[in-house]
């Protein structure tokens, strides 16, 4: 059984922002991520949210304060997709900063793969159709994820979303072409992983362009397209459109996750779903 909700513990704060808290979602290096309900806009509907406390000693460059909030904003005004956790917004320049993503009642793929094992082709062939399609239209939207891994890939009810975007602090800002060859080449690692319950890079969940990846465990037909994902040369790595109908011809990303992810998986994801609208209860759900 995966670890579910924590309470808030007494240092633990009571508000960011609009939104009231309720429990803890994760913790990482860029701040504890908090479950939490509240209008994001003035006159706004409340919404469930996942609310990440960002350590300020990250934020002390004015120009990466600048670059967070201009992606947030993009990815809130120009990116609609059902891959894709809606981008609530962030104040970054208070004494507690932060960042909000509409919350996506899942588990991370991370989790439900270190508990159960790998999943089947047929699976990791919808989950990469699904995550291709959010790269996709983060793309459109003129940006890129940054640092895709399987910690930012939730599984839910309704199939795969991709949280976490924008955030990469230690990026440049390079631009989208390299945004997305980056993001293609994390995502081939992070379907290796669903695959075989193996990082393809000698064990390290951070790819790496400059290795050979071992993609022992990988099913035969989907190395391919993997090999492909994880090539060296940026310039040789599949566009997202392009890996989307390779992995996922007939569209199964976009159906009940009950039609193609193993029960226990399913299980997972029912259980976190009801613990999450026990705390916030059902008014604001938008997922």
């Amino acid at each position: 059984m995966i670890e579910g909700i924590a309470r808030l513990r007494e240092t633990d704060p009571r508000r960011l922002g609009p939104f009231r808290l309720f429990g803890v979602l994760a913790h990482g290096g860029i701040g504890t991520v908090y479950l939490g309900r509240g209008a994001p806009g003035r006159g706004g509907r409340k919404r469930a949210a996942a609310v990440r406390a960002v350590r300020p000693e990250l934020l002390r460059d004015r120009q990466l304060r600048a670059r967070l909030r201009r992606q947030t904003a993009r990815i809130a005004e120009a990116v609609d997709s059902p891959f894709v956790a809606d981008a609530l917004g962030c104040e970054l320049d208070s004494e507690d900063p932060w960042v909000a993503e509409a919350l996506v009642p899942g588990v991370p793929l991370s989790a439900l793969v270190a508990a159960y094992g790998p999943l089947p082709e047929m699976s990791v062939r919808a989950l990469g159709g699904g995550l291709a399609r959010a790269l996709a239209a983060l793309n459109a939207a003129g940006t890129a994820h940054g640092h895709l891994q399987g910690s930012d890939v939730l599984l839910t009810a309704a199939g795969p979303c991709l949280v976490g975007h924008g955030l990469a602090l230690d990026s440049s800002g390079s631009g989208v072409s390299a945004g997305r060859a980056e993001d293609i080449l994390a995502l081939g690692a992070v379907l290796a992983l669903a695959a075989s319950a193996r990082h393809p890079f000698a064990g390290n969940p951070l790819p790496s362009a400059r290795e050979d990846p071992d993609l022992t465990g990988v099913p035969d037909a989907l190395c391919v397209p993997l090999l492909a994902c994880l090539h060296k040369v940026p310039e040789s790595r599949p566009h997202p459109e392009s890996l989307a109908r390779a992995l996922d011809l007939s569209g199964t990303a976009a159906r009940p996750a009950r039609e193609w992810l193993p029960d226990p998986y399913l299980h997972e994801i029912g259980r976190f779903a009801e613990a999450a609208r026990a705390l916030i209860g059902r008014r604001g759900w938008s997922r």
